[in-house]
């Protein structure tokens, strides 16, 4: 009787030894493992922003990216948007050219409004492009109107579509070749796989709520001149306001920041690094704590700042105005029922635009 009581207590401690010898080479394996993904993660978060290769988004795509997918013979689309002579001078192979007025919505009392998702769907199906394609989309100038189809596109439910950064310049740039061949385009049938999602874009309704929130920030991205209002000369031609525009001036309490000091427009139009963007929007008092709303003349190029906010440096609570300044000095001149800003009063901005105009004919005398 004492030998068996022995002997099971003797078989029962090795047991409880083997078990806990096996819980502690578990426990070792599983902080090894644990210590491992730490160092993994850290070294993925370690990106020099200083570096423009630091820029990442969820729709973009790097030049070499293309490449790479024309070589392998992946199925994909790529649009050009772009004026006709600037497409037909050379493009992507295989791409398809759009142009402002072709995803311009129609039914408004003013232009540059985007196009309703049976307008772009009829545009994208005619143009042989289906709701399952790939797209890639670049355009001439930094990616501006590139990223403004891109939003309109995402907003209305196509998923798999993306930007090439710095476009055509980059990609020109970079040693790639281009094509006047024309595409062969059979038409489809496109419907959009999914309901549109208006919540990234913001009303004139949502733009005067913001106007009493401190929690907001409105930033206006066009030129400085069209944030003064004030008269200005571009290509030889002197403008009182951009043409389009009902009047001159910006939205009340709006700060500037254009939308192209994101880009190297003097270079291969790719972004700026994470670095530089941060600061820029920093010094411009757009932080992450704050809820933006980006407007410019008419969607364009809010719709780039946009996209820099929310894809390449996190900012969760950004929205596009589409109205932007078409919209509200519509109102402002014809309903009486928006305020505006301005540097200088009618009288001053008379003498400036006379002055520039005078200039200009004197030049060309």
């Amino acid at each position: 009787m004492i030998i068996m009581k022995l002997s099971r207590l003797h078989h029962s401690g090795l047991l409880l030894l083997g078990l806990t010898l096996t819980f502690f080479v578990f426990s070792c394996q599983s902080e090894a493992n644990s210590e491992t993904q730490q160092e993994t993660v850290a070294a993925e978060e370690q990106v020099d922003e200083s570096l423009r290769s630091s820029v990442k988004a969820k729709h973009l795509v790097e030049t070499a990216d293309v490449k790479k997918m024309y070589d392998e013979g992946k199925a994909f689309k790529v649009i050009e948007i772009s004026k006709k002579d600037a497409f037909e001078k050379g493009h992507l192979p295989g791409a398809v050219n759009f142009w402002r007025p072709d995803y311009e919505g129609e039914g408004y009392e003013y232009s540059g409004m985007r196009a309703s998702p049976d307008e772009m769907a009829a545009l994208l199906g005619s143009n042989g492009i289906s709701a399952d394609d790939y797209i890639v989309i670049y355009d001439t100038k930094g990616s501006v109107d590139a990223i403004r189809f891109l939003w309109i596109l995402d907003m209305y439910g196509h998923e798999k579509l993306a930007v090439m950064n710095g476009g055509k310049a980059a990609w020109k740039s970079d040693g790639f070749e281009l094509t006047t061949e024309a595409a062969t385009v059979q038409p489809v049938l496109y419907a959009f796989n999914n309901a549109p999602d208006y919540t990234r874009m913001a009303s004139i309704e949502d733009v005067l709520a913001a106007m009493s929130d401190t929690n907001y920030v409105l930033v206006d991205t066009r030129e400085p001149e069209e944030y003064q209002g004030v008269p200005y000369v571009s290509k030889g031609v002197c403008y009182p306001y951009k043409k389009g525009a009902f009047t001159y001036g910006r939205i009340p309490g709006s700060v500037h920041l254009n939308w192209s000091d994101a880009v190297d427009l003097k270079g291969d139009h790719r972004f700026k690094s994470i670095r530089d963007l941060k600061y820029n929007f920093a010094k411009a008092g757009i932080t992450p704590d704050k809820k933006i709303i980006a407007y410019c003349q008419s969607g364009v190029r809010s719709a780039h700042t946009t996209f820099v906010l929310t894809e390449i440096l996190g900012f969760e609570n950004v929205q596009n105005y589409d109205g932007s300044w078409i919209e509200w000095s519509h109102n402002y001149v014809n309903q009486k029922n928006v305020a505006i800003e301005r540097d200088i009063e009618d009288a001053e901005h008379s003498k400036r635009l006379a002055e520039l105009e005078a200039g200009l004919k004197a030049g060309g005398e």
